[in-house]
């Protein structure tokens, strides 16, 4: 039996709904990211003794996780752990107008 036959036939016993439970329970819940080892420990309760890789490939095809990794998992409803959330600093318009005004008047002194 093959390596790829075996994954299917595990991922179609039910652990990719239970992955899907989980991830949907934390959504509702709004949580904003869920520790892997912890996510394992709530499959093993339930019966799906995993490795994280397993975890990680099951939660890249649910489509309920915007990010997955090793460390966390962030569910769908949130944004992935790679989009940079910091504001770009803002401009006082106002002020660099003023500045130039100042500095023509006096260009022209």
């Amino acid at each position: 039996m093959l390596i790829n036959e075996i994954l299917k036939e595990f991922y179609s016993e039910g652990f990719i709904e239970a992955v899907q439970d989980l991830l949907a329970m934390a959504m509702a819940k709004d949580i904003k990211k869920i520790s892997t080892e912890k996510f394992r420990n709530a499959l093993a309760r339930q019966g799906y003794d995993v490795t994280i890789d397993q975890i990680i490939q099951a939660v890249d095809q649910s489509d309920y996780a915007s990010s997955v990794n090793d460390t966390e998992i962030i569910p769908a409803n949130q944004l992935s752990g790679d989009v940079d959330t910091d504001s770009e600093p803002s401009v006082d318009v106002g002020k660099m107008a003023g500045n130039q005004a100042l500095s023509d008047i006096k260009s022209e002194l």
